[in-house]
């Protein structure tokens, strides 16, 4: 893929940086890819690797645990490669991603979302791995298939190793239903039972901390809340409509949907300092007992699990059902694609070790035991089904899904039963809110979009436009006037040649089906 000039990628750099200065980030590299500024890589530094193999640095997501964990030192024993691992912050991680790849960090991989990942390799800063794993990669060839590969490739190269994701709904409102309970209240199914439940956490303090009670709270990164989107029918970042995909900057949907949670801010129903919350702050103003519903993702179950019966014993919750809407409408977006995309920067200063590391990991058997440990120990296996055996699973292999750098797509679902059910109450939740109807679930058009270079640009700074308009209107209030600004921004910030690429794709490939 042809690179940017000098001139070009001067200007990226400058401009990247200062959206990262302008979103609170500091630093650059690995010292500041923690989240609490500090690198997470402190084992690795100083030790010495396999003979003849460097130490590799990753860039890996956000995560509370630390990196070194029994699976790393499984990968390394099985691999011969020592991995120093750097993580990002969980608050403003694309634009600290952004930071780093722009300052020649010298990270030998690098993992990244779909949008940050085209987006990179649009402007040269990703190295073409396709010669490396023709020469390197057998075991890569064999665990990732075709249709896999043909979704990432830019210009017929191939800049990233991808990570399928299993299709599923990622979470919804979580409620206390001790307090239900407490209150003679039946679980919401409609937006105007949801209404009547938070004004009663409000009103006859179920918490008995004095009124006190947050009814309901969400973070201000995260004003789209999945299970009331679906009352309104805007499930997707762009849904169909008439043969065609719709931006939610355009939905006509998107007002009503932020009329009612500005009604809910209003009453006081909705956490008056969620534009402020970080995810953090909403887990913990729910797992402290303060609040009686927040969005939750499934898989923070464990975790907030933890914490709100450490906190308040007896505490109970579930999944609120999908809400209907007025017109009965309901259900959830589903994600599908990729749930992550390694990728050797142009920096790295050992772009072959990096794959022949990937390429080590996805040898079967040891696929198979980074992700699910030994059988008899770590799982075992019934009627066919993988099941853990606690607490080794946990302890051994409960975050083993941070290390996949692409999966064994033939086998990783089967594994994936015993990862599952590392939490039990973490399982509940999920079957909870995935056992639903098919017709409850919309899929994202675009998890399997072919590279659309606008959309992998500008994809980013478009969805900020429309969190930072969501959250302005939930406090402010939706008016003409200032919807018609916020669509002219978004039009104008790429939004237009954005529109125009995505419905394109969206018919040629209607054509193709």
């Amino acid at each position: 893929m042809r690179k940017t000039n000098k001139a070009a990628s001067a200007l990226l750099a400058a401009m990247l940086i200062l959206t990262s200065l302008l979103a609170g980030c500091g630093g650059s590299g690995s010292n500041a890819a923690d989240g609490d500024g500090s690198a997470n890589g402190a084992k690795a530094e100083g030790s010495q690797p396999a003979a003849g193999k460097p130490v590799l640095k990753m860039l890996q997501g956000y995560a509370k645990h630390n990196y070194d964990t029994p699976v790393s030192d499984f990968l390394e024993q099985a691999t011969g490669y020592k991995v120093q691992y750097d993580k990002l912050p969980q608050d403003n991680a694309s634009d600290k991603l952004n930071l780093i790849m722009s300052s020649g960090a010298d990270y030998d991989l690098v993992k990244a979302g779909k949008q940050d990942y085209f987006r990179f390799a649009l402007n040269g800063a990703l190295t073409d791995l396709t010669p490396l794993i023709d020469k390197y990669g057998p075991n890569i060839k064999a665990a990732i298939s075709a249709k896999s590969f043909d979704a990432v490739k830019v210009d017929g190269k191939i800049y990233a190793i991808p990570d399928l994701n299993t299709s599923y709904v990622g979470g919804g409102v979580m409620v206390r239903t001790d307090w239900l309970e407490k209150l003679n209240l039946k679980m919401p199914a409609t937006l105007d039972e949801f209404t009547a439940m938070l004004k009663a956490f409000k009103e006859k303090d179920p918490a008995g901390n004095g009124k006190q009670n947050i009814s309901f709270t969400i973070a201000g990164t995260l004003p789209m809340v999945d299970g009331i989107l679906g009352a309104f029918g805007l499930y997707n970042s762009w849904n169909p409509e008439d043969g065609k995909l719709v931006s939610r900057a355009f939905d006509p949907k998107l007002r009503d949907y932020l009329a009612y949670m500005k009604s809910l801010y209003d009453q006081g129903l909705l956490d008056p300092e969620f534009a402020t919350n970080k995810e953090e702050t909403a887990d913990e103003k729910f797992t402290s007992g303060r609040a009686g519903a927040e969005f939750v993702p499934w898989y923070k179950i464990p975790t907030l699990d933890e914490a709100l019966k450490k906190n308040v014993p007896g505490a109970k919750y579930a999944y609120i059902p999908s809400l209907a809407g007025p017109d009965g409408q309901k259900g959830y977006g589903v994600g599908q694609g990729f749930d992550w995309y390694m990728v050797v920067p142009t920096t790295a200063k050992h772009p072959e070790d990096a794959i022949k590391y990937i390429n080590a990991t996805l040898d079967p058997e040891t696929f198979k035991e980074m992700y699910i440990g030994k059988e008899g120990v770590d799982y075992k296996v019934e009627n066919g089904q993988y099941l853990p055996i606690q607490p080794a699973f946990f302890d051994d292999r409960g975050y083993s899904s941070d290390y996949t750098m692409g999966r064994d797509e033939a086998h990783f679902l089967d594994y994936w039963q015993a990862r599952l059910r590392k939490s039990e109450p973490m399982f509940d939740a999920f079957k909870q809110i995935n056992d639903i109807p098919d017709e409850m679930k919309q899929p994202d058009v675009l998890g399997f979009s072919t590279f659309l270079p606008n959309l992998a640009q500008d994809s980013q700074k478009l969805d900020n436009l429309v969190r930072d308009y969501s959250v302005n209107a939930i406090v402010g209030g939706v008016t003409d006037g200032g919807l018609k600004n916020f669509q002219n921004e978004w039009l104008q910030a790429g939004g237009e040649a954005t529109d125009k690429e995505v419905n394109d794709w969206h018919a040629k490939s209607n054509e193709q089906q």
